[in-house]
């Protein structure tokens, strides 16, 4: 995993040992369609698009897990980059190397194509995102965006509100724009619908931004799935980490 470090007052993408060119041109990734390979998932939401900006709205920590999923995944199907910003400390690297080992993935190739950038303010994540995003994907050919716990640092109650919703709208419409323009798989996460629930142009926005929708509720011993876009929903029972599925056994 290559890190990005982020300080009071500066911040840098950490080069690799073999830069990747990147281009001004849009995405060639075709329509390769990233799946977490839980086949019980994939047959209802069917995957995350290129070209496509998805929004994960969770109540439940599996948030996580779909997240890191997803992230190997994208490393895998689209043969490029992750470029993955934290605004919630969320990125753990001991899980993707568990979830490569389940999928039989190679865990160092994985980790080196994860590019990760941690915010710790409102501020470094929007200049993270509105001066650098761009030509970190343009410099490695990174096929996939992972903008996790977005809303998180805009809550801050030393902020005013319309301030913070300046703000975030401006990163997401920065983030859309690209996501358009080089044909990326761009994934946005929220963990706490209660955060939705009280801020409603939060929710506005996130909702009326979104291509597809994921929203994950907790319900009496199993998680409730949504596609609010489709309105459609499914009760998931997942299984614990280091256990398979029957469907995943016999594949």
């Amino acid at each position: 995993m290559v890190p990005l470090n982020v300080g009071a007052d500066q911040h840098y993408w950490t080069e690799r040992a073999e830069a990747i060119d990147g281009r001004s041109v849009p995405s060639t990734h075709g329509n390769n369609t990233v799946r977490t390979l839980i086949p019980v998932l994939d047959s209802f939401i069917g995957g995350l698009r290129p070209n496509h900006l998805t929004l994960i709205d969770s109540a439940d920590r599996m948030l996580f897990d779909l997240t890191h999923m997803l992230c190997v995944n994208g490393v895998s199907v689209l043969n490029s980059d992750v470029v993955w910003i934290d605004g919630g400390n969320s990125v753990d690297p001991y899980e993707i190397g568990r979830i490569c080992r389940r999928f039989g993935l190679d865990r160092d190739e994985v980790l080196d194509s994860v590019r990760v950038a941690r915010a710790f303010t409102a501020y470094q994540l929007v200049s993270l995102i509105d001066e650098r995003l761009e030509d970190e994907v343009e410099r490695t050919g990174a096929g996939m965006v992972v903008l996790s716990c977005l809303p998180d640092l805009f809550l801050d109650r030393e902020m005013r509100w319309s301030e913070s919703y300046s703000l975030l709208r401006q990163c997401i419409e920065k983030t859309l724009a690209l996501t358009r323009r080089r044909g990326l798989v761009t994934l946005i996460t929220n963990l706490g619908l209660m955060k939705i629930v009280q801020r409603k142009s939060l929710k506005s926005l996130l909702y009326s931004t979104a291509d597809d929708i994921i929203r994950i509720e907790r319900a009496p011993r199993a998680l409730r799935i949504s596609l609010p876009n489709r309105q459609e929903w499914m009760l998931y029972h997942p299984v614990p980490n280091y256990q398979t599925t029957l469907e995943e056994f016999m594949k």
